[in-house]
């Protein structure tokens, strides 16, 4: 519940307790009632249960508890609605940037964003080298088996500073762009730099165009996977005219 609403929540039981202690004693001197019956009759009064009025003044108070009170009670119920429905809102807002989470107060961190093929990668080599790291990516499937791997994971869009953010970006050593999308990773470096001058950053391209591009707006490094892939497979090729052996270049450059 938002502050806002919080405090007309507050307002309005203030404003019912009030009709209620005031019906109250109103209600025992115009109809001769000691106060816990007084009491009992105005709740039942502003519930519109019924009436146990019998003098003109005590109609008259009957109605204008009727007035005040029922429309005190709708309004508390107004809020709690409001209330209930922006929590509710607020929940499915968590979801879209930051729904499933694994994450400790990380600092020198680096930040994987996208955990496609490369970004997989990638971890498994900061793993390897014991380098503290933070995963985001959007798809909830793959997060949740992330978390169950138990990896430092946030569920969220890379592209959104509020996500960046909650991976503290503020405090990460460096953030690694593995986006889809040429544009995507172009973007996330600029929104990385602005929230963080100091960051390493190392990009994805696609295309050799963007290349260039990253560079530019703050990219330190920029690989071409199928540019480094496919000189990987030429050296291979190459060596392989010299031994008969089955050779396999893995994930990491090196051979099997």
């Amino acid at each position: 519940m938002g502050n806002t609403t919080f405090k007309n929540f507050i307002f309005g039981v203030f404003l019912l307790a009030i009709v209620i202690i005031a019906g109250t004693y109103i209600f025992s001197i115009v109809e001769g009632a000691d106060i816990f019956d007084s009491l009992y009759n105005v709740v039942l009064i502003i519930t519109t249960v019924e009436s146990n009025a019998m003098t003109f003044h005590g109609k008259i108070l009957v109605m204008a508890l009727l007035a005040f009170g029922l429309g005190l009670v709708l309004y508390i119920a107004i809020y709690l609605a409001s209330g209930l429905i922006e929590g509710q809102t607020r929940l499915l807002l968590g979801g879209i940037k930051g729904g499933l989470v694994r994450m400790r107060k990380e600092k020198n961190h680096i930040i994987v964003c996208g955990y496609g093929k490369l970004g997989k990668y990638v971890c498994e080599e900061l793993k390897e080298k014991k380098q503290r790291y933070l995963i985001i990516d959007n798809d909830a499937d793959k997060c949740t088996q992330l978390i169950s791997n138990r990896e430092n994971v946030l569920q969220g869009d890379a592209l959104d500073p509020i996500v960046l953010k909650k991976a503290s970006i503020a405090k990460a050593d460096g953030l690694i762009a593995t986006l889809g999308e040429d544009s995507d990773n172009i973007y996330l470096v600029i929104t990385a730099t602005e929230l963080n001058p100091k960051l390493h950053l190392a990009a994805k391209a696609t295309e050799e165009h963007a290349v260039d591009r990253l560079h530019k707006v703050g990219a330190k490094i920029v690989v071409l996977p199928q540019v480094v892939g496919g000189r990987q497979l030429a050296n291979a090729f190459m060596e392989m005219e010299k031994s008969e052996e089955l050779e396999t270049v893995s994930k990491s450059g090196g051979k099997k």
